[in-house]
């Protein structure tokens, strides 16, 4: 289980850090010059498919394995179904982030820097209620 649990945490330091740096990089890019920006395109790009997808993929599998093993030693589960909701949010918010991913290369003019500053924003409190859930394990 240790195995399963050290890979776990290290697909969702890489999913989560991938989309806080690219949903931050996202943000400038928008402000950079039309000449510049598709090299942030290519550079959020490769973020995307070399560290983001492969630390979700990690993720879900590991946490498919942790369950798997049906050794789940924390009494009460009420922490585990807040987790369960962050982690559905997280889904949501890495989609988002991948359709305006696409919009934001093919259009950059039309997206918004506030937009992508929010998205920041709300990874990044989304990961602290992951944290909070499986440290504290509040309920």
């Amino acid at each position: 289980m240790a195995w399963w649990l050290t890979f776990h945490l290290l697909g969702m330091v890489l999913w989560t850090g991938g989309l806080l740096g690219i949903s931050r990089m996202a943000a400038y890019h928008v402000a950079e010059a039309p000449e510049i920006q598709p090299r942030f395109a290519w550079v959020e790009g490769r973020m995307y498919w070399l560290v983001v997808i492969p630390g979700m993929v990690i993720t879900l599998i590991t946490a498919a394995g942790l369950l798997s093993t049906g050794v789940l030693p924390y009494g009460d589960l009420g922490w585990f179904h807040g987790k369960m909701m962050l982690v559905g949010l997280l889904l949501i918010l890495h989609a988002t982030l991948h359709i305006k991913l696409g919009q934001l290369k093919t259009h950059p003019e039309r997206q918004k820097k506030a937009f992508f500053s929010a998205l920041h924003g709300t990874i990044g409190l989304t990961l602290i209620g992951l944290l909070i859930m499986v440290m504290v394990r509040p309920g």
